[in-house]
């Protein structure tokens, strides 16, 4: 996983805001580890309390810290405004914090033998220097091991929506799986129907586009098949961190059963294989969604 961890300033009772840990990658990251998928963040901490909070979370998780940088400087915030439906907008304190501080510093070579994909997202793939260094790296591990993309889109984070569009597109034909959500595509391409984005995006490189409806469910699009799949009804709390814990379950779903492999990719033009991985995914989304913050 490659990408940044964030303190969520989550609302609580009373008018208070209660610190918890998110970022997108982080949380994708965090969720494998706890279910035994051996998972390494490649990223940075910040050296003020809240990179201690974070820190302490991944030791908790079992995510290997080897890649991820302690720095001096201080983490990045993101407050949380919670709608009545249970999704979050955010506004984001990102300037001069650790999270994308990467120049000059030396990042995995990923091994198939011991490597099984490379994960990246988020804020961290498009802002620079992070951005550029991560786009970087995926191209070279793109020829040794899959590659899985979430794009998570904050728009009043990541800048202008012609320029994140570009750079998505972009990020996107790197990718042999992509998870995004109905609510970034509409950002990204107001007025267009969402099979036509993902066949779009098919055809740019990628081999399954997945796209998370919320309380709708979800849809795969490969070029054999479009498969659905519904979601759990729960009780809802929030949906932050829902759509990492999805990935989550996909990555760790398709990982587990062999799949994850640039010599088995054809296996994904399966319905029965792809159908079982939404599943999957999808109960531990709904999972999070009885949870307040990201799980």
């Amino acid at each position: 996983m490659a990408g940044e961890n964030v303190i969520d300033l989550v609302p609580a009772p009373g008018g208070q805001l209660r610190p918890t840990c998110g970022g997108g990658p982080a949380n994708t990251a965090a969720a494998l580890a706890r279910r035994g998928v051996p998972t390494a963040l490649v990223g940075a901490v910040g050296g003020d309390h809240f990179g201690r909070q974070i820190w302490r979370r991944h030791i908790a998780a079992g995510v290997r810290r080897d890649w991820l940088h302690r720095t001096d400087l201080p983490s990045t915030l993101g407050l949380a405004i919670v709608h009545e439906d249970g999704r979050a907008d955010y506004d984001y304190w990102t300037t001069g914090t650790a999270d994308f501080a990467w120049e000059g510093r030396a990042l995995p070579k990923p091994d198939p033998a011991r490597v099984d994909l490379v994960h990246f997202g988020s804020l961290a793939a498009y802002l620079d220097p992070s951005a550029r260094a991560i786009e970087h790296w995926v191209n070279r591990a793109r020829r040794a091991v899959p590659v899985s993309f979430d794009p998570n889109i904050r728009l009043s984070a990541m800048g202008e929506p012609a320029e994140v569009r570009e750079r998505t597109e972009r990020l996107v034909g790197l990718a042999n799986l992509v998870r995004v959500s109905e609510r970034d595509l509409a950002q990204l391409y107001p007025g267009k129907a969402v099979d036509e984005i993902a066949r779009n995006w098919l055809d740019a490189g990628p081999q399954l586009v997945v796209v998370t409806l919320g309380d709708a469910g979800s849809v795969a699009f490969h070029r054999g098949h479009v498969t659905e799949m519904a979601a759990p009804q729960v009780d809802l709390v929030d949906a932050i961190g829902a759509g990492d814990a999805f990935t989550s379950g996909l990555l760790g779903w398709l990982t587990s059963a062999g799949w994850m492999r640039l010599d088995r990719l054809a296996a994904w033009g399966n319905r029965t294989v792809v159908a079982a991985a939404l599943r999957y995914a999808s109960q531990l989304a709904a999972h999070a969604c009885t949870v307040p913050g990201a799980p």
